[in-house]
């Protein structure tokens, strides 16, 4: 996350609320884990379009 916040000039809290908002496309193992981003991810973002990988996820209604 630091990395990110680093490459984003942000501070990596406000790098965590954007991935725990899910504005900020991430991946978790588990909670408390690490995130991992990826790069064309924080690009995405950063540039104001849609992650290429969140076009894939479909949302799972109960």
């Amino acid at each position: 996350m630091d990395e990110a916040a680093a490459a984003a000039r942000m501070h990596p809290g406000s790098i965590r609320r954007l991935l725990e908002s899910g504005d900020l496309h991430g991946t978790q193992p588990k909670p408390g884990a690490r995130w991992t981003i990826r790069e064309e991810c924080l690009e995405a973002y950063l540039d104001g379009i849609p992650c290429p990988h969140r076009q894939n996820v479909t949302a799972i209604e109960s």
